[in-house]
């Protein structure tokens, strides 16, 4: 005999023939006891083991059936978890598919207006100023604090009408990116930046952001990239 195919179930059957067993035997001797004949008590005995095999099939029937509905909600419940982190993984990959598209965006629209700097003010500016203002810019764009600001000297050819253009310019470009869109901003911040505006009032720079200027040497974009285009075809 192989001792290693016997199972666990073997051992609970074997165990569960012998309980029903004694309890037969033990019932036809009380039986006997109790003065019935060996016919009398053998039937009893076969009665008692049906009994018991009817009763022991239906409780492995009833736990048979708890214990298949059992698995059956453990397996859903996993299966729902398993579908809802791959939802979950699925929505983080997009946001962050998402996050980086627009993180790119934004790195574009930053340099894209750097080079219009270049084009629109690199006659007017020394380098060192050019590169202070690009960075001045950005900080502008990332909505981040100007400390201790070196003010921008820009030719007296660049009217503030110009420097007011550009700097509605700016914001009408970041404007998406930016939390704060109020155009009050980018009046601050041109009063900061330009030396040429220090002395000028808050109101007169916010007020003049789009006046229009026949003589205005900057003028008023309402698509950076697109007059990029136009200077390159």
């Amino acid at each position: 005999m192989d001792l290693n195919k016997i199972t666990e179930y073997h051992i609970l059957y074997i165990v569960t023939a012998i309980s029903a067993l004694v309890i037969a035997v033990a019932v036809r001797f009380l039986c006997i006891s109790g003065g019935c004949d060996a016919g009398t008590a053998n039937l009893v005995f076969v009665i008692v083991l049906g009994i018991e095999a009817v009763l022991y099939l239906a409780l492995m029937k009833i736990i048979i059936n708890q214990m298949e509905k059992f698995i059956f909600r453990r397996k859903a419940k996993k299966e729902v978890i398993q579908t809802t982190s791959a939802e979950d993984a699925v929505v983080s990959s997009e946001e962050s598919v998402h996050d980086r598209i627009v993180r790119e965006r934004f790195e574009q629209a930053i340099s894209a207006f750097c080079e219009y700097t270049q084009k629109a003010l690199g006659r007017y500016i020394a380098g060192e100023e050019l590169k202070k203002l690009n960075t001045y810019v950005e900080l502008f764009a990332r909505e981040q604090p100007l400390e201790k600001i070196d003010p921008v000297q820009v030719s007296r050819q660049l009217s503030n009408n110009d420097l007011y253009h550009y700097g509605w310019n700016l914001w009408n470009h970041v404007k998406g990116y930016r939390q704060d869109q109020r155009q009050e901003a980018v009046a601050t911040w041109l009063k900061a930046v330009f030396a040429n505006l220090n002395e000028v009032e808050f109101s007169t720079i916010k007020g003049k952001l789009t006046i229009h200027d026949s003589k205005s040497k900057i003028t008023i974009q309402k698509s950076i990239p697109d007059y990029l285009r136009f200077l390159k075809g």
